[in-house]
Formats: C-alpha cells, structure tokens, sequence
C-alpha cells in the first residue's frame, strides 16, 4: 500500500485532528505541525445552463451564503454557452457518459484547493460523472444536489402519466429515445440515455457519492423507488435571500412568474381561466407559448417578457397573488419560495410534489390540476376574501422564516458537511 493510502486510512480511524498540508522541519526533529485548519474549504461544482434556470440562482445563493459565514468555498464550473460549433457539440454528446477532461481538471483543482468536502450541483452535460473518479481519488467526500431526476430518467422531470413516470423510474430508459425527450433530438436522448443506463449499471450512484440531498420529501422518496441508495439521502430545501424592499408598493392584481410552455406551466390553462376574471394580470417570462401570450395580452392581462431577478422581486412585491398552475412534476418550485419571503400568497396546482412546500389552505391555495374553471373560481375567491388571503400570507412567510432563509440553509448544509469531513474542524495549538 502507498504511503500517502496509508496516511489517508490512518487518519479517517484516528480521534485527533489531522493537520494541514503546511509543515516545517528541523534537524534532527519529527515533522512539527504548526498550522491546523480552523475553517472547512468547500469546493463547489457546477454546469451552468445557457439559459439561466433556477439550479444556477442556487449556486450562486449557496456560495454566497457559505463565504458569508466564513467558510473558504470556491466554484468548480462549466457553462454550456461554449457548447456552440458543430465539433463541440459532437464532443459534448461524446463526453456525456464519461469525459477524461473533466476529471483531469478537477483532480488539479482538487490538488491545489485541497477542500474537506465536494459538493455538486450539476455535472451535465459537460462534466459528466467522471468528477466523482477525481473525488475518489483525491479521498475527498462528495455531496450532490439532486435538482432533477437526470440520473435517473433522460427527461430530467418526471412524466404527470403514471404508468409512464414509474416506467422512468424502475426500467431501463431506452423507450426515451424515440420519444426524443431531451430537447426533441433523438441522438440527444440517446447519448442521455446511454450515460443514465450505464452509471445505472456500473453502481455510480451507489458506489461513489458520499451522500445526496433531496430538496423535498416527495423527491426522497422517488429517487429510492428509482433505486438510489436510501441511507443515503438526507432532505434539504433551497433557500432564497431576503428580498429588498422596494417601498410601499399597492398590492394588486395576479402575477405569474416562469417558462412558457404548457406542459410543465400550465399557461393554456391560466389564459383560459382568465377569460373568466375581470382583474389584472401580469405574465413574466419566456418559452414555446409567448406568442400565445403576446396575442392574449390586452386590457386585463399584460406581457412583461424575461425580466431581471430585481424586477421579478419588485413585481411580488407589487402583485395581489402569485398563479402557479402548473401540470409537469418538478423538484422544488423556486418562485413559491420568493413568493413566500415577499409575503405574495400563492395560488397552486395540487401535485403531490408541490404539497412539500405549500400546504394546501395554509401556506397557499390549491385546485386541481389543468381545471381552467377551478382556477378561475378559486381566484374569485381570493378577491372576495381579502383577509383570508391575508392570513394565507403571513403563515406562508413565516414558513419562509423558519426554512428557507439564508440562515436555515447554512445550518443544514453544515449538519451534511461535518460527518463526512474527515478532520474534524477546529483550532488546536500547535505540537512539537
């Protein structure tokens, strides 16, 4: 066995603390440790969209919170803005199951940060899960984020139909690829369904991440139907900052807030039911269905496009309720979040993943999924019960106090960070 495997086993059965990589020799002396880690390195991982989505804000989110809590964190990132040519899209397509680059690179990154723990967000598709061979490696721990079901299903979000989302989950996923599920390409699904079968086979998830983090219970308990390891597993929302406050903004008119499309959204479903509902509407965003909603803006609904995340703050603040219809299964919704810190009641589809965050009558209201009529009566509602919807509000930001801040979010990244570190991490005076 090598010495530096040696040291490395040594340390992880040892109850003392193992010291830093900074030693000074004397003649005629053992190694005399004279600096001890006193704050936990972090090395954060990720592969930004080329159109911003919300697993970025977390990034972003997180890093600042860990650095604001006096934790050394540094970003690890690949941005799919370079996935441009012809040449790199055919070797991202074939460094999808596994790129040598991606884990020769980190290894040097790992080299110099030498952090105490990994921590992933996303690896695809660029980085592929190569990384966790450079983790292994390098015998640091790794945590991963799991904000879709990509290692699971080559469509990242679970399908509404039943027997098509437990299809995904407990078979092998090459039905997909006729189905062209990742962005309508078949070689695109095929190369995601390669890289999802093989890491299936090989014990990837089960062999070589240290521990994932659900963001719902809901979430928990689909990714062990899907066979990831439950031990495993542990349960933490994303957490938004506080928003700032704009002034004493007129709280009127409904707001809804995301990507266009109908499949996921439901935003067929909010321009029906608006036809029935003499109050103002206003629709942030962007996707498939703009159009759509550019031709249905007029006297009561308004069309503001893509906007910054500033203006979006500035619009909660402003807007009477937040609109949520949506119909596709996602992992955490992160405009409810924002609604509940801006103190914006929200008005949802009963999904049974959405229950994680809103509860129903408590922290928000429900109807059922794609009923245009039920959305437009519930929003009656809500305008004819002022108070209420009042009340609704004020639960759903202390929600947002007691588990989604800033605060709330370190705490527990804390709680999965410190028993996988394999040195425990405090300040010892120096031995000789």
């Amino acid at each position: 066995m090598r010495p530096a495997t040696l040291w490395r086993s040594f340390c992880q059965r040892s109850t003392f603390p193992e010291p830093s990589r900074r030693r000074h020799r004397r003649p005629g002396c053992r190694i005399e440790i004279r600096a001890w880690r006193t704050a936990m390195r972090v090395l954060m991982v990720h592969n930004f969209y080329q159109i911003r989505a919300g697993e970025d804000s977390v990034v972003r989110e997180e890093l600042a919170c860990l650095k604001q809590n006096g934790v050394d964190v540094e970003l690890f990132s690949a941005t799919n803005d370079d996935i441009v040519s012809v040449a790199r899209k055919i070797s991202s397509a074939v460094g999808v199951i596994y790129n040598p680059h991606s884990r020769r690179t980190l290894s040097r990154k790992l080299a110099e940060f030498s952090p105490d723990i990994v921590h992933i967000h996303n690896f695809f598709p660029l980085l592929s899960p190569s990384i966790l061979d450079a983790c292994r490696e390098a015998g640091v721990p790794s945590v991963m984020t799991l904000h879709n079901f990509r290692i699971l299903c080559p469509s990242a979000l679970l399908y509404p139909d039943e027997r098509l989302r437990e299809r995904s989950l407990r078979h092998a996923c090459w039905w997909t690829v006729p189905k062209k599920v990742y962005r309508n390409s078949l070689a695109g699904t095929l190369a995601v369904a390669a890289m999802v079968e093989f890491h299936k086979r090989a014990g990837t998830w089960s062999r070589k991440v240290d521990r994932f983090i659900a963001l719902t219970d809901w979430a928990r308990h689909k990714l062990v139907e899907g066979g990831l390891p439950a031990e495993r597993i542990v349960v933490k929302p994303n957490a938004v900052a506080r928003p700032p406050i704009f002034g004493d903004l007129r709280r009127n008119g409904g707001l809804f807030v995301g990507r266009l499309d109908e499949h996921h959204k439901g935003v067929a479903t909010l321009l029906e039911a608006w036809k029935e509902i003499d109050y103002p509407l206003r629709i942030i965003g962007d996707g498939p269905l703009a159009s759509l909603v550019e031709q249905s803006a007029g006297e009561r609904v308004e069309y503001l496009g893509r906007q910054s995340r500033e203006t979006v703050l500035k619009e909660m603040q402003a807007a009477a309720f937040l609109l949520f219809p949506s119909k596709g299964y996602e992992l955490f919704p992160m405009t409810v979040i924002e609604a509940f810190a801006s103190r914006l009641p929200v008005i949802c589809s009963d999904l049974p993943w959405i229950k994680g965050v809103v509860e129903p009558d408590v922290t928000g209201l429900v109807v059922p999924v794609g009923n245009a009529g039920a959305l437009a009566d519930q929003v009656r509602w809500a305008l004819s019960n002022r108070s209420a919807l009042q009340e609704v509000a004020g639960r759903a930001y202390a929600a947002y106090q007691e588990r989604y801040t800033p605060e709330a979010n370190f705490n527990r990244l804390m709680a999965i960070y410190e028993p996988l570190v394999r040195r425990p991490i405090r300040a010892l005076a120096a031995v000789s």
